[in-house]
């Protein structure tokens, strides 16, 4: 397939340049289209990664694979634009994804039997059994008292869901799931919650389930349907999150277990395991059945119990109710209270307890002791569930590892919230940061960015994120989440806001606190704000280690600067990378679309106008009205390209004085290949523009020096971009390097990124939207008009500062 497109386009190349042409355009805009979501998808991986928002795992993946299909076609439209050029690209591109697609991929359900546990079975099979119901037959193994009963695995469950073809449907509902959308969360959950009350027990599962019921469950008993999903009861306890079915008649069964399952998928339960990092699979609910036993009273242990301060935080406390305990864990009864000490052979200590009435010594103390016991069991303190029977019988009921409290993030003395200076801000990356105003508009100031400062600056640029670890915050006039520069703060926690009005009143050494949790800039440095925003942008670190892996694979950022030897198909890393490389090297295919002799240029119709300026246009599509497309002549007005009218508006400024007398073209290649004879409105001569409704790549010719002009101005602001390339001119070199100066101060005031190589200067700005890009090229069409022979009159450095300071007051003065 590589052959036969690398043909086509030596073919193109060879016989048909303007098709060429249009070939290389066509997969530019596709580029560009891919280009703008795969970093839109990057940005919003990135908040889920980074936790600055948390997400069902199954979104997570649909925007992984989803970024996989946009990358691909960012490396097919770059392969097609210049097939020889970046032949390994796919290959890389490959690679990296199949990286991404590993760290991502979860493991496939087991659907096979069993389906259904003995209780005493399954000690060490938490992986079918669940942690609830693991713990209790390790429990039980132990020799301490618990009832009798059994498990319906997780295996189970995964089948029930395929049998009922549930399985897309609810990684569908899920891959809507996002946390801070509470009212879209629990529409979601009560969708998925039906379509499993919906369902039916396949009739394999049902088999097994009532004979269980009839081999292990007591005659005549109720019973009691809990939850034991896989995660349960381990190192994260889902305490409280699930439903747990009591004094089930056998004949309901099937409908508790029902319940039990769609009680996964309430809205608390969903989003307590989003913030612990587990997906849905990792949480497969299997179901512990047990009987009802005739409880005189229950409760729950903590072996390690802090709540009585007197007796030092080191005591077991034991909560005790009449009844069932459900009273006590849903907090609705007030328990009795005993503490006993952390001891083989408990005693009973005074101090805090409360009531006392329910347990006698005997059955406390023999509670204790096998509490204790389960602390050395589990390695761990614990939290026991328990009931005790007419007669003083105990039964352990459940066992987990204690949640034991963590300190609360202390209070900071907080100054008064200081003056609002700027709100409504838009956010490029959370958080929030103090410092002093630092202007930084060129990569000179960059170099100057002291250490915690607030950076102003024009443009979100790349060039930034070599100095991120000096920059407090950051406020720009123009950019957006997209960028690159955005993406590479958001990693590094370095909030970043966009707003013009901002950018420009804020002044050089003013303390601000830079609040991009809200979108607001204030006086001074506010702690309260600066506290507050930490708290609110920090997840738990739970929810994001399951991307530890993913992010150097997708979003990680590693090629910042095109001119580094290794931003190559080989240097790339993540998917990140290969957009970021795509992008500029297809800008760069763009920018050298058309040599000097302009090959391909065959079929470009004459551009008539009162400038003393010969320039053919070819119209790629939608850069001419429809009445210009029989004409072999054309003038300004049959333009409606958005970037070629913004540039001829500005190269045809009224306040530009044109000498009429003087034809202006290359006239160096006039003198090298035709001794003064050669016609001067020749295309090997003139000037060109290719256009269409939303491009330009424009080469001017003035004398014995040119301009090229490649834009990109649409309604997608990621996409758009100018480059611009001043050579050359008729005077000597130093005069030509003044006239450079002059450009370079113009263009860097405008917000352009310069560089310069002898008497050649490079500019560029990038992803601004469309008004800001067509008065920047209104701008550089009157800069190139004004600088067409200005070489020859400079004389020193204070005279072109003093002309450059006069310009710029000039076009401001108009626009």
């Amino acid at each position: 397939m590589f052959n036969k497109e690398l043909f086509k386009h030596w073919t193109y190349q060879v016989f048909s340049p303007g098709a060429l042409l249009r070939t290389k355009y066509n997969a530019f805009k596709d580029l560009l289209r891919h280009d703008t979501r795969a970093l839109e998808l990057i940005a919003d991986l990135e908040g889920f990664f980074y936790g600055h928002e948390l997400a069902d795992r199954a979104r997570i993946n649909r925007m992984a694979a989803e970024l996989s299909q946009e990358v691909k076609g960012v490396v097919d439209a770059l392969t097609a634009m210049s097939p020889a050029r970046y032949v390994d690209l796919p290959e890389f591109f490959k690679k990296i994804d199949f990286y991404a697609r590993m760290n991502l991929q979860l493991d496939e359900p087991d659907l096979a039997p069993p389906y259904v546990l003995e209780l005493d079975e399954v000690a060490d099979r938490a992986d079918q059994a669940g942690g609830k119901a693991a713990n209790l037959a390790a429990v039980r193994t132990a020799g301490i008292p618990t009832p009798p009963g059994f498990v319906i695995t997780a295996n189970a469950f995964h089948y029930f869901m395929e049998s009922n073809e549930l399985r897309p449907r609810v990684e569908d509902i899920l891959s809507s799931v996002v946390l801070s959308d509470s009212d879209g969360l629990l529409q979601a959950m009560q969708e998925l919650q039906e379509l499993i009350l919906a369902a039916e027990v396949p009739e394999d599962i049902a088999h097994d389930i009532l004979e269980a019921v009839n081999d292990f469950m007591p005659e005549g008993c109720h019973l009691a349907v809990r939850s034991s999903a896989l995660a349960e009861d381990g190192n994260v306890s889902f305490a409280g999150q699930y439903a747990s079915e009591l004094n089930v008649s056998p004949d309901e069964v099937l409908d508790a277990y029902k319940r039990v399952l769609a009680g996964k998928y309430c809205p608390r339960a969903v989003t307590y395991r989003i913030r612990n990092g587990l997906s849905d699979a990792d949480t497969a609910m299997a179901v512990l059945v047990l009987p009802m036993l005739d409880a005189e009273a229950a409760g729950v242990v903590y072996t390690d119990d802090p709540a009585c301060p007197a007796l030092g935080g080191d005591a077991m406390g034991v909560y005790a109710v009449q009844g069932l305990a459900d009273g006590l864990v849903d907090g609705s009864r007030t328990p009795d209270k005993y503490f006993l000490s952390r001891e083989e052979k408990p005693r009973l200590l005074e101090g805090c307890a409360q009531g006392g009435v329910l347990l006698p010594e005997p059955a406390l103390l023999r509670l204790g002791e096998y509490c204790s016991s389960l602390e050395t069991i589990f390695n761990a303190p614990q939290d026991v569930e328990w009931v005790m029977m007419p007669g003083g019988g105990i039964s352990i009921l459940q066992t987990r590892p204690l949640q034991q409290e963590k300190d609360e993030v202390p209070e900071h003395d907080a100054k008064d919230l200081g003056t609002v200076l700027y709100s409504g801000l838009e956010r490029a990356s959370g958080g929030a940061g103090c410092g002093e105003v630092f202007p930084a508009a060129t990569g000179e100031e960059f170099a100057a960015i002291p250490q915690g400062a607030v950076v102003v600056t024009p443009t979100l640029r790349p060039a930034l994120t070599q100095f991120m670890d000096r920059i407090a915050a950051l406020v720009a006039a123009q950019g957006s989440r997209a960028s690159h520069f955005a993406s590479v703060a958001r990693e590094h926690g370095v909030p970043v806001l966009v707003d013009s009005t901002a950018a420009q009143g804020l002044t050089k050494g003013r303390t601000v606190t830079v609040d991009a949790v809200s979108g607001a800039i204030m006086e001074g440095c506010v702690s309260e704000v600066l506290r507050r925003a930490n708290q609110e942008t920090k997840a738990p670190e739970a929810a994001t280690r399951p991307y530890k892996s993913v992010i150097p694979h997708t979003v990680k950022l590693t090629l910042t600067d095109p001119e580094a030897d290794n931003f190559t198909p080989e240097g790339c890393r993540s998917l990140h990378d290969i957009v970021r490389f795509a992008h500029e090297k297809s800008v760069a295919e763009m920018f050298s679309l058309v040599d000097k002799r302009g090959r391909g240029m065959t079929r470009a119709k004459k551009l008539k106008t009162d400038l003393p300026l010969v320039m053919y246009v070819l119209d790629l599509g939608g850069g001419l009205f429809g009445m210009a497309g029989d004409k072999d002549v054309i003038t300004p007005d049959d333009i409606v390209g958005r970037p070629m009218w913004a540039l001829w508006f500005g190269l045809s400024d009224s306040r530009i004085a044109w000498d009429r007398k003087q034809t202006h073209m290359d006239w160096e290649e006039f003198d090298r290949i035709s001794g003064g004879i050669f016609k001067f409105d020749s295309q090997l001569l003139a000037s060109y523009a290719i256009i269409s409704d939303d491009y330009l790549h424009l080469m001017v010719r003035f004398g014995y020096h040119f301009s090229v002009v490649d834009s990109v101005c649409g309604p997608e602001t990621g996409s758009n971009y100018i480059n611009f390339r001043f050579k050359g001119g008729g005077a000597g070199f130093d005069q030509r390097l003044l006239r450079l100066r002059f450009i370079r101060k113009v263009l860097e005031y405008c917000g352009f990124e310069t560089s310069s190589t002898g008497d050649m200067i490079d500019a560029s700005v990038t992803r601004l939207d469309e008004s800001a890009i067509q008065r920047l090229l209104a701008r550089l069409g009157y800069l190139l008009a004004a600088t067409r022979l200005m070489d020859m009159a400079l004389r020193d450095e204070e005279q072109v500062d003093q002309k450059a300071e006069e310009f710029i007051q000039s076009f401001e003065n108009k626009n």
